[in-house]
C-alpha cells in the first residue's frame, strides 16, 4: 500500500515538474522580443555645390548687373571722379540742402574721394524744382554745350538721343554726366576737340595692349529732382539715391528689379532704407579697378572686383 502510494506521489511530482518546465519554457519564449517589421524610411538627398560653381554663378550675376547699370560714353571706359568731388544743391532750404550734400559727400568719402570744401565750385549740380521737364527742356535748348561739350565728340558725353530722353523724361530724378579721356599721368585732356589747333600728346610708359595710358574722368553731373514726384520717400533714401547717380555713370532706363539696389527706389520705396550692400560693393569696385586698362579689360576687372567683394573674400 505504501509502495503504491509512493509510486503515485512520484508520478504526480513528475507530472507537476514537467508542467512547470513547460510553463517556464512558454514564459521564456514569450519573453523574447519579437522582431518589429522595418518601417520604410524616406530618402533624404543632400546636394552640395563646389565653391567654384557658386562663384561662377555670382560672377555671371554681377556681369549682368554691370551690363545693365553702367552707361559709359561710346567707345570709352567707365568714368569716375578723380581724387575729389564738389557737390552743390539748389532750390532747397539750407538745412535740407546741406543734408543732401553731406549724404553724397559721405558716399564719396567711402570710396576714397575727398569731398569738396565749403565754397568749392560744384561739379555735381543737384537742382530741385516743381517741374523738372520744363527746366530740363529749357536747359538743353539754351545750353546745349553744357551737356555736349565738343558737341558730343571725343568720347565726352552720351548721344543726342540720350539727351533728348533726359529732357523729356517723366521720372522723379533725371541726370546727365559728362566725362573726358585724360592723360593718366598728367591729367590733361587726351582728345582733340573741334576748336583745337592740334591733337594733344599723351604720355605712355611703354607700348602695351593692356594699358592705354589714358583714363576717363567725370567732369560734371547735372541732376534735376522733381519735388512733386517724391511721394513715399525719405530724405535718407533720396540722399543715397542721389549719391549713386552722382558718383557713377548710371543708365537712366536700366531695369534693375532683379538686383538689390537703391536705384529701384521709385518702383518700391518701402524696400529700401538707403544704400544696400550691393550698391556699396559696386561703388567700391568701380573706384578700385585699374582705369588705364582698355575698355574690354576694364569690364572684366570691374566684375572681378565686385565678385570678390560679394563673395566675402575682402573681409
Amino acid at each position: 500500500m505504501i509502495t503504491r502510494t509512493l509510486a503515485f506521489a512520484v508520478a504526480v511530482l513528475l507530472s507537476v515538474r514537467v508542467a512547470a518546465q513547460d510553463t517556464l519554457q512558454d514564459a521564456a519564449v514569450s519573453a523574447v522580443p519579437k522582431p518589429v517589421p522595418q518601417q520604410p524610411v524616406e530618402e533624404i538627398v543632400v546636394r552640395g555645390r563646389r565653391m567654384s560653381e557658386l562663384e561662377a554663378d555670382l560672377r555671371k550675376y554681377v556681369q549682368e548687373f554691370v551690363g545693365k547699370v553702367a552707361a559709359p560714353a561710346a567707345g570709352r571706359g567707365y568714368a569716375r571722379w578723380h581724387r575729389s568731388v564738389c557737390v552743390g544743391v539748389h532750390n532747397l532750404q539750407k538745412d535740407a540742402a546741406q543734408y543732401i550734400v553731406d549724404r553724397v559727400s559721405q558716399a564719396a568719402l567711402d570710396v576714397g574721394l575727398a569731398p569738396g570744401e565749403p565754397g568749392c565750385s560744384p561739379q555735381v549740380i543737384i537742382i530741385f524744382t516743381t517741374d523738372a521737364k520744363i527746366l530740363a527742356t529749357y536747359l538743353v535748348k539754351h545750353n546745349k554745350r553744357l551737356f555736349l561739350p565738343g558737341m558730343g565728340l571725343g568720347g565726352m558725353a552720351r548721344s543726342r538721343d540720350a539727351l533728348d530722353a533726359f529732357a523729356t523724361s517723366e521720372k522723379p530724378v533725371r541726370w546727365w554726366d559728362v566725362s573726358m579721356p585724360v592723360d593718366a599721368r598728367m591729367g590733361s585732356r587726351a582728345v582733340r576737340l573741334p576748336e583745337d589747333d592740334s591733337a594733344p600728346v599723351v604720355n605712355v610708359a611703354g607700348p602695351s595692349r593692356i594699358h592705354s595710358g589714358t583714363r576717363d574722368d567725370l567732369q560734371q553731373v547735372i541732376i534735376i529732382v522733381d519735388g512733386t514726384k517724391l511721394h513715399g520717400t525719405t530724405w535718407q533714401q533720396l540722399g543715397d539715391y542721389l549719391a549713386v547717380v552722382s558718383l557713377e555713370q548710371v543708365r537712366a532706363e536700366a531695369d534693375l528689379a532683379a538686383f538689390d539696389s537703391i536705384l529701384n527706389l521709385f518702383t518700391n520705396p518701402a524696400a529700401y532704407s538707403g544704400l544696400t550692400d550691393w550698391d556699396r560693393s559696386y561703388m567700391r569696385a568701380l573706384y578700385a579697378y585699374d582705369q588705364e586698362r582698355t575698355p574690354p579689360l576694364q569690364t572684366g576687372e570691374l566684375v572681378t572686383q565686385m565678385t570678390y567683394r560679394e563673395s566675402g573674400k575682402d573681409k
